[in-house]
């Protein structure tokens, strides 16, 4: 609404301030609950059972091995490898790439 009155000085001082301390008050409980769900999501990752080792045989058969490639070639081999190093969050020594093929 459009008023001839104005605010005073002091009152909207106070409006900005409650504002302010409104959002900064909601940032730390949003900072609070985010610290707590991370706590219990990792308390609970370590309840679960652990990833069985597999056997050489095992690890024989989902290996992969790849001749090195000059050039573009040795980057693209070895990014694949990161990559799949990564999603089965093993060492890259744990595995052999014999075959890749685009699909």
């Amino acid at each position: 609404m459009i008023t001839t009155e104005y605010i005073s000085f002091v009152t909207s001082l106070l409006s900005s301030l409650l504002g302010l301390g409104i959002v900064f008050l909601s940032l730390i409980f949003l900072a609070i609950y985010v610290m707590i769900v991370s706590k219990i999501i990792s308390g609970l990752e370590k309840k679960l059972p652990a990833k069985p080792q597999a056997a050489p045989a095992a690890a024989a058969s989902t290996a992969v091995n790849a001749k090195p490639a000059a050039g573009t070639e040795a980057v693209k081999v070895a990014v694949i490898a990161a990559a799949i190093s990564e999603e089965r969050r093993e060492p890259l020594n744990s595995f052999v790439i014999t075959n890749i093929k685009k699909l």
